[in-house]
């Protein structure tokens, strides 16, 4: 087995929504060739407006662009509340969106996590069931790109970026250990050694994303072959302008059981740049020019 403990790695808080205008629950799914069994859809509940079910459709189109399918996803095990049924191959992730009162304007804008995991044949833990949660104070002050980028992010997260990265025996001290990550690390950003987890900013934040230097302000001197510093890759702890979703977050995903399409081979969704979206975090925060997630 990869991991022992099952405690979701970043901490979520769950409040009450903001005004229900309807309750809006929307399988998603697109088609794409997959060397997997199982394809993926997610299916997204929420109560709110027009505007973010548009965003949340937006996200959940991406990612099932993205993620391919399961590399195998046949579930031996799962926790007692998922919705995995043991015996049958994983296609279906649930997540409950809300909107509510975090810590009032300029704080956290969202955070988001896994609920319920099941384990598959090949032994790796896989989410089935989650939630995300934004601040109502700060979500509507953002522009679209970035009300889809912050969605993008946090559904990343759901789906195991940075919260089944410990259950499926991939860290180690501040250090990334995937092969896939690794190899994407050393080609594509011409680094040695293995990719670096961030250790700064505190419960939410530390632990569940790509590293950065100075809270996001300062630039890591890591670049990948079109010269993008990894301050602004999507799935690091802040949000900076000009962030860009790499290989490297994508190979991650193969190495917790995802099969992936290419970053560059997925049509843009909508409004959203896929490849220079405004990044964001697990635990996300808010300042002048960079937020932090």
């Amino acid at each position: 087995m990869r991991g022992r403990g099952m405690a979701n790695g970043i901490g979520c808080r769950w409040g009450g929504c903001g005004r229900v205008l309807a309750w809006i629950v929307f399988p998603l799914c697109f088609v794409f060739p997959c060397r997997a069994e199982a394809s993926l859809t997610l299916h997204v509940n929420y109560s709110g407006d027009a505007q973010l079910e548009t965003a949340f459709q937006t996200a959940a189109n991406t990612w099932q662009g993205l993620l391919t399918g399961y590399q195998d996803g046949f579930i031996e095990y799962r926790t007692g509340g998922s919705s995995a049924t043991t015996g049958q191959v994983l296609s279906d992730i649930y997540i409950d969106a809300a909107t509510s009162s975090i810590d009032g304007v300029g704080g956290t804008l969202g955070s988001a996590g896994w609920n319920q995991v099941a384990r598959d044949a090949s032994d790796y833990w896989l989410a089935t069931d989650g939630q995300m949660t934004f601040d109502e104070e700060d979500l509507f002050s953002l522009s679209g790109d970035q009300l889809n980028s912050l969605i993008l992010h946090e559904m990343g997260h759901v789906l195991g970026l940075g919260t089944l990265w410990t259950q499926n025996d991939l860290v180690s001290g501040s250090e990334f250990i995937g092969v896939e990550a690794t190899a994407v690390w050393q080609s594509e950003f011409g680094q040695t050694g293995t990719p670096d987890i961030e250790t700064e900013g505190g419960a939410g934040t530390a632990g569940g994303h790509w590293n950065e230097n100075l809270n996001g302000s300062g630039l890591t001197g890591i670049t990948d072959s079109l010269g993008r510093d990894m301050r602004d890759e999507l799935m690091t702890g802040w949000l900076n302008p000009n962030s860009f979703l790499s290989e490297l977050t994508l190979a991650s995903f193969r190495d917790i059981g995802f099969t992936t399409a290419n970053a560059t081979a997925v049509p843009e969704p909508g409004s959203l740049v896929l490849l220079s979206a405004l990044g964001i975090v697990v635990g996300i925060r808010r300042r002048a020019v960079q937020r932090r997630m």
